[in-house]
Formats: structure tokens, sequence, C-alpha cells
């Protein structure tokens, strides 16, 4: 019998709120700022958080393998550069209902890609609480779309196409973190994934730069910049990297379904928005199957062997 990871718990149900918040934020930057400048901007604000950290935590211990090494740049290139390349373009064709509905599927995108790369086996408790968790996020998500009649036309398709990308780029993410040595600490993982997605954006940003110019930076848009560089990058990813090592992805998988619910609720606090009985019964399901997830102790499945 093994003991229950609950701060791996605490940490992956922390890294998955502060992603659902990253929804509305991303909405309003999208919508706002330029989306490689911006980024680069918080990516920036993020490494002078973490760059710090990992030195002092990590002196002379920086070195890793070039197998490593490339699993850190797929990470930065599928899970931070393309994710928030599509998520933050999507959002400026889809609703916030459908980036919201989009994300949801995370947790099926994980199982798909764990099994394919991994080797993970389903177990009846760990599917369980998947299907739970999707039900749940079904019946907050679907009856809006269904009553608001015909489909919003081309934009909205486009909106969520670009979506279902940045699901794929955010289960990657999560995938490729537990191919990587052990050795490779969650703060250090993210401190390298940061830098080679920052280089990515910047690359970008010198050609919007050249096309429209440096934009104008208010207030909100720097708060927005600042939020993002030190709660959805350097926090959520240091976070998701530390619990993601501790449990089988197919248990992480779950708690990504706390992000949507997160989205839902931070709507209502902060924007106002209306919570109905759905809304309710959506986040009890979805919080039903962490619980018949990680309720009690399980054993890992051993990974397939990867080639070194």
């Amino acid at each position: 019998m093994r003991k229950i990871p609950l701060a791996a718990y605490a940490e992956l149900c922390a890294a998955a709120m502060i992603a659902g918040s990253s929804v509305v934020a991303g909405k309003a930057s999208a919508l706002r700022l330029p989306l490689f400048v911006s980024q680069t901007a918080c990516l920036a604000v993020a490494l002078l958080l973490l760059i710090p950290l990992a030195l002092r935590t990590h002196k002379g211990t920086w070195k890793v393998g070039i197998r490593d090494m490339l699993l850190l740049l797929a990470q930065a290139f599928f899970g931070m550069f393309l994710f928030r390349v599509f998520m933050l373009y999507g959002l400026r064709f889809a609703s916030a209902a459908e980036g919201g509905m989009m994300t949801s599927l995370t947790p099926v995108a994980v199982v798909l890609l764990s099994y394919i790369l991994l080797g993970e086996k389903m177990t009846a408790r760990r599917g369980g609480g998947i299907l739970c968790s999707l039900a749940g996020i079904a019946v907050i998500q679907v009856p809006p779309l269904l009553m608001s009649g015909a489909a919003d036309g081309p934009a909205s398709v486009t909106g969520m196409l670009l979506l279902s990308a940045a699901v794929a780029g955010e289960a990657a993410l999560t995938v490729l973190r537990k191919m990587l040595s052990p050795r490779i600490s969650s703060l250090l993982g993210v401190a390298y994934v940061t830098f080679f997605a920052f280089l990515m954006f910047l690359a970008c940003s010198v050609i919007e730069l050249l096309q429209s110019g440096f934009p104008k930076i208010g207030a909100v848009d720097a708060g927005i910049i600042l939020y993002y560089g030190i709660f959805v990058t350097a926090l959520a990813y240091v976070l998701w990297f530390r619990g993601v090592a501790k449990v089988p992805t197919g248990t992480a998988a779950v708690f990504t379904g706390c992000i949507p619910v997160s989205a839902l609720w931070l709507s209502y606090t902060i924007l106002g928005e209306p919570i109905s009985l759905r809304h309710l019964a959506g986040t009890a399901l979805v919080f039903a199957g962490i619980l018949l997830v990680s309720g009690a102790p399980e054993r890992r499945s051993e990974p397939r062997s990867t080639a070194a």
C-alpha cells in the first residue's frame, strides 16, 4: 500500500486553479495586447524570478543530458509556446464558454497521450474519476451551447479548432514531464522550459514589432503581464511539474478538470457573471471525480521504457 500523496494533489489542484484564471486574464490579454510581444514580456518577468531561485538552489548542477534537453525543448515548444499561441488566438475568435469547454477536454488528451507514450494502464477507479469529471464539465458547458441555437459561424469554428490545438499542447506538457529524468527538479525544469519558450516568443515578437510598432502599455496591461509572469508561468508551472512527478499521469489528468471550474467561478467572482444550479452540480461532479481518483492509495504503473 502506498501513502496517498496529499501534497502532490494539493500542488496539482492549485496549479490547475491558477491555469483556470489564465483563461479570464487571457481573454483580456488577447483583446488588448499584441500576442508575441506581451508573452515575451510575461516570460521575461517569470525568468526574473526563476533564474535567481534556480541559481540559488542548483549551484553548479545546471547541466542536463541531451535526451533531457530535447524533452525540455519539446515541452517549451508544445506545452508553452504553441499552447499559448493557440489559446490566445483562439480566445480572439471563441467565446469564454467555448474556451472553458475545450480546456475541459484536457483529461482525455492527457490519458490518451500517456497510454501512447508511457504505456500507463487505465484502472477502473481512474477511468471512473475521469468520466465523472468530464460529466461535471459537460453539465456546466453543454447546455449554454445547445440553447444558443445555431453555430456562431466560421469565427467560432476557427476558435474551437485553435483551442483544441491548445489542449493538445497542454497534454503534451504533462506527458513529456513524466519522461524527464528524475534528476531534473521541478524548478530547474520550469526554468529551462520558460527560457526556451522566451526565445521562441522573442523571435516572433521582433517580427510583430516590425509590422505594427511598439504597443502602448497601460496600468491594466502591465498588471496582466505581471500576473501571467509571476502566477500563471512561474508559480503554476512549478506546482504542476512538482505534482506530476509524484503521481501517475492518469491521476494528474483528472486534476485538469479544475481548470474550467476555476475559470467559471473566477468569472463569477471577478466579472460578476451569473451562477446557476447546473454550475453547482457540475462543480460537484468534477471534485467527485478528483476524490474518486485520489481517495485511496493505488499502485503506480510502470511506464514503458523509452529510448535514451
